[in-house]
Order: structure tokens, then C-alpha cells, then sequence
């Protein structure tokens, strides 16, 4: 018998092999979506597998965030088992996420709409069918003579395989004959996956899935996502120097080789802090502000001043300008229903005086600029000014520099709008990718860290209200940037598991879900071979992170 504790403090002991889904019959009343998966100290689990060990459990409904992730991994799965019984000899790569729908590529014989359509219904007929998603425990050597078998997954599952502890259990995941390896837990069966569709996108196809607060309702898709040429283009890019995947990437660090992959990876961005400075030279007659947001830890600090060192070149007089002293005085700040303050609303922008100022830069005035002071929460001044001067141009930083509500004082004829983002074409394999958001935590994490005296689990507790900002203010202008640029950087999730590693472990088992979010984290960064980070110059956007900008006086 194994001793277990329910969610609500209940103590039980079960049967060995008794299953997640067994247990979790007695407390699904508890949650108000099905259940999606299972906690057990701190790891997911499928539904389907029996409890192993003793300890905490704990389920995640269907309606939270690592819920749908979830629906979208079973849903991907239903997609590859129709695509291999009726198109065996297509490949199907899963790239990266544009709004709610997850964007897929086909890199051998892909199919034309016709068949995507035909891929469609039979996704549906297994589904209807509310067919079980087994769960089958794989053999360390069987899994190793599976992976060298697979032309296409191989070489990136051979690779988790050999990172993977010793001790931990390896599991494949079957649905009508077909298996396929996932790096985190599924559903129990298809009978919640309903709600979908197939959309012809591009080089590939949107699958197109339901937003977080109902996994029955599918929202329409806005087939304008102009950011997804960025991904595309870092995914090419990666692909072209053969370090798309973190096993390609650990083989490089093994071999001795990193250094020349950073060197790539940091002259790629200054390559395209170029090309922009150029842009906006040769339109220096008209251009006056240059817009630069973007979500949370993408790198704006550090983009601004690499931009404003290639404008200098080209001789241009560059002045910066932070929105964040734009701030609103803390008893203004908006709040969130409980009282708290919501630092992620472009309330907490004063527009009025910030539109003021641009109006009254464009004329030629001079501008006393405001001070934030994040200790006292007010706005001061201290005599900074600033004015339009031959060359000038003003580039303007902050999270809700798109929004329409900002600059709006200036003709568009007179502004760049750049947005950035770190999107990381990297993956594990071609099923298992790596979320952006993921990645972007991991940077705060360590910045927060390093510089602000904020420990993991703060970090961690305070990212859904970040993400919840991020969806409601700041995504929706993206697409009204004149310039996506993507910060993310190859190497980067080598360097960061030497400072993430031991915050993460830092995180305490009481605080149950920052812990179980830790976990996940530590399971994905400890398939990545560290890498220390000599080699990386001192102008790098990580070094707004990891610490040792050329730029920390400006950060």
C-alpha cells in the first residue's frame, strides 16, 4: 500500500498500480473543468499511470494554463496519428504557438488543402471515438534501439535519452498503433479534444485550439500574424547552422564548439541592429520616434541601446526615453479586483503627459523629462531635459509603446513602431517544442535574481498576472509593429541553466504550485549541458540578465 495526501489534506493509502484517474474520481468535484493531468511531489503525470511512490497529489483541471498545454499536446497527437495512417510518408515538425493555435510545418511531401481536410475528419473520427491514450513504459535500451531506428525524431530522442537521470522512468505515449514520445504528460484519451480545426497557413497548416477559459468553445482565428515570419525566420536560420534542437545543441557544447555558435548567434542580431539603423537613416527626413515594446524580459533595455549605438554610427544623435517614468504616482495606479495594485494595465502610463511631451518635442521644445521613483512610488524631477536637435531622434522604451493609446500625439508618417520578443526556434524534437513564455521566465527568474533581490518563488507567483498583462495589453498591438525583432539568441538556455538551476531549487515543496512549476522546469533544464558564458560579449541582450552589460548603467 502507498500512502498518499489529497489536495484536501486527506490522507490515503491506495494499491500499487492504482491509477491518477482513480483517485482523481474523488476529488474532480473540487475543480471546474475535467481534469487534465496529475501532480504527484511536485512531477505531471498522465491520468493513465499508476502511482509509484508516496507523497502529495494534486490535479490540473483542463481550464488553467498547464491544462491546455496539455489539450494541445493530445490534440498534436491525435494530428500525427491521422497523419501516419493516411500521409505515412509526410513529416509533420510542430514549429511555435500565434494566438490560440499552434502553427505546423510539413518538411517532406507536404500535404495540399485538399488533404488537409481529409487529415481533419479522420482527427475527428478519432476523437469522437473517445479513444484512450495509453501510456506505455519504455525500456532504457528499447528506447534507445527505437531512436536510432527513426530517421526523422531519432537523433533529437537519443539525445533526451542520454540526458535523462538513470533513474528516471522513460514512457511512450500509443493511440491506434501509433507511438510517439512526449517530454510532459498527455490526456487520458481524446473524448475532451473536440473543439478544433484544421486552417492552411503558409508553408504549413494552423491546428487551431480553444482559449483558457473553455476548452469547448473554439474561437475564430485572425489568420493576420505577420510575428510568425519572425519565427520562421530564427527556425531557418537554426536549422541552417544545425543547432535547432537542444540535442544538437548539447553535442556542439560536448565537442568543444560552443564558442563559434555564440559568435553566429550574437553577430545575426548585430547584423539586424544594422539593417533597422539603416532603415531609419534613410529616412531620417521623416522618421522622429522609434517605438521599441515588447512582453516582459525580451530584451527591450538592452535592444534600445544596441540600436542607439548603430544610429551613432551613421551618424545620428540617438536620445533615449523610458516610458517607465511615465509612471503614474502609486496611489493612481489601477488595481485589481482583491486591492492589489495592476502594474500591467497601460493605466499606470501617464498618456496624457507623455502625448504632451512628444507634441511638444516634435515642435522643437525643450522638455523637462520625469523621474519614477520606484522606493517612494512618485514621479520627480531633476532638472534632465531634453530637445529635438540636428540628427535627433528619439527612441522611446517600454511595454505599451504600441499601444494605441501612446504616441498618439504623432503622425504615424513620423514613427517606427519595432516590437521584440525572445522566440526561441529551440525545440527537443520535432513533437516536443520549447515555449517561448518558458523562456522568457527563466530570464526574468535570473535577472530578478541577480538585480531586483527577488528569489524564484516570487518570480514564479507573480508570472500569471505578467502573462495575463501581456495577453491583454501588449500582444494585441503587436501586430501593428513596422519591425518584429527577436531577441532570443541559440545558446541561450545553456547559459541560463547554470544561474536558473539552483533558484529553481531553491522553491519549497509548501508552496505547491510554484513548486510543481519548478520542477517542470528543472526536468526541461537539466536535458541541457550547461554552458558558461565567457565567450559572450559584454553587449549581449542575455548580459541584461545574466549581469556584465556594457550597458548596466543604461539597464
Amino acid at each position: 500500500m502507498l500512502r498518499i495526501t489529497l489536495p484536501d489534506g486527506a490522507v490515503k493509502q491506495v494499491a500499487e498500480g492504482t491509477t491518477f484517474a482513480e483517485i482523481g474520481k474523488a476529488v474532480e468535484k473540487r475543480y471546474d473543468s475535467p481534469l487534465a493531468v496529475a501532480v504527484l511531489n511536485g512531477r505531471e503525470y498522465s491520468l493513465r499511470q499508476p502511482v509509484m511512490e508516496e507523497g502529495d497529489v494534486d490535479f490540473i483541471p483542463l481550464r488553467s494554463v498547464e491544462g491546455m498545454r496539455a489539450f494541445t499536446r493530445s490534440l498534436t497527437f491525435v494530428c500525427i496519428v491521422a497523419m501516419k495512417e493516411l500521409f505515412p510518408d509526410t513529416e509533420m515538425e510542430v514549429c511555435n504557438s500565434l494566438g490560440s493555435a499552434l502553427y505546423c510545418i510539413m518538411p517532406k511531401n507536404p500535404l495540399d488543402h485538399g488533404q488537409m481536410k481529409v487529415l481533419e475528419e479522420r482527427m475527428r473520427e478519432i476523437i469522437e471515438a473517445k479513444l484512450p491514450i495509453e501510456i506505455v513504459p519504455v525500456g532504457r535500451e528499447e528506447a534507445v534501439a527505437w531512436a536510432k531506428q527513426d530517421s526523422y525524431l531519432g537523433e533529437d530522442v537519443l539525445g533526451m535519452i542520454n540526458m535523462a537521470p538513470e533513474s528516471e522512468r522513460l514512457f511512450a505515449y500509443e493511440l491506434c498503433g501509433v507511438r510517439a514520445p512526449f517530454f510532459e504528460p498527455l490526456l487520458a484519451g481524446t473524448e475532451h479534444l473536440s473543439a478544433f480545426e484544421i486552417i492552411p497557413f503558409e508553408e504549413g497548416f494552423v491546428i487551431n485550439y480553444p482559449e483558457l477559459e473553455d476548452h469547448t468553445v473554439l474561437p475564430p482565428w485572425d489568420t493576420a500574424r505577420r510575428i510568425n515570419r519572425a519565427y520562421k525566420d530564427a527556425e531557418d536560420w537554426s536549422a541552417m547552422v544545425g543547432c535547432n534542437t537542444i540535442a544538437k545543441l548539447n553535442r556542439i557544447i560536448r565537442e568543444g564548439r560552443p564558442d563559434k555558435i555564440i559568435r553566429m548567434a550574437e553577430g545575426l542580431q548585430e547584423k539586424k541592429f544594422v539593417a533597422i539603423a539603416d532603415h531609419i537613416t534613410a529616412h531620417r527626413d521623416k522618421l522622429k520616434f522609434i517605438l521599441i515594446a515588447g512582453p516582459s524580459s525580451s530584451g527591450k533595455t538592452s535592444s534600445n541601446q544596441r540600436l542607439c549605438v548603430q544610429l551613432e554610427v551613421n551618424g545620428l544623435h540617438p536620445i533615449p526615453i523610458s516610458m517607465d517614468n511615465y509612471y503614474v504616482n502609486r496611489e493612481d495606479t489601477p488595481k485589481n479586483p482583491d486591492g492589489t495594485y495592476d502594474f500591467e494595465r497601460v493605466e499606470v502610463i501617464d498618456t496624457a503627459l507623455f502625448n504632451e511631451h512628444l507634441n511638444r518635442l516634435i515642435k522643437g521644445e525643450t522638455v523637462e523629462l520625469p523621474y519614477f521613483n520606484f522606493i517612494t512610488g512618485h514621479r520627480e524631477y531633476r532638472g534632465e531635459t531634453i530637445c529635438m536637435q540636428e540628427n535627433s531622434i528619439f527612441v522611446i522604451e517600454g511595454i505599451h509603446a504600441l499601444n494605441p493609446k501612446v504616441a498618439t500625439s504623432i503622425p504615424d508618417e513620423n514613427k517606427l513602431k519595432i516590437f521584440v520578443s525572445a522566440l526561441t526556434p529551440m525545440s527537443l524534437d520535432a513533437y516536443n517544442r520549447i515555449h517561448t513564455t518558458d523562456l522568457r521566465m527563466l530570464r526574468r527568474m535570473v535577472r530578478d535574481a541577480r538585480f531586483r533581490s527577488h528569489d524564484a518563488l516570487e518570480t514564479i507567483k507573480m508570472w500569471p498576472s505578467v502573462r495575463r498583462g501581456e495577453e491583454n495589453y501588449i500582444f494585441p498591438c503587436q501586430e501593428d509593429a513596422d519591425i518584429f525583432f527577436n531577441t532570443s539568441l541559440i545558446y541561450e538556455p545553456a547559459v541560463l541553466r547554470k544561474f536558473a538551476v539552483p533558484l529553481l531549487q531553491s522553491v519549497p515543496k509548501e508552496e505547491k504550485a510554484a513548486y510543481y512549476t519548478a520542477c517542470r522546469l528543472l526536468r526541461l533544464l537539466h536535458l541541457i549541458e550547461p554552458l558558461d558564458e565567457e565567450a559572450i560579449p559584454n553587449n549581449s541582450i542575455l548580459k541584461e540578465f545574466i549581469g556584465g552589460s556594457a550597458f548596466a548603467r543604461e539597464l
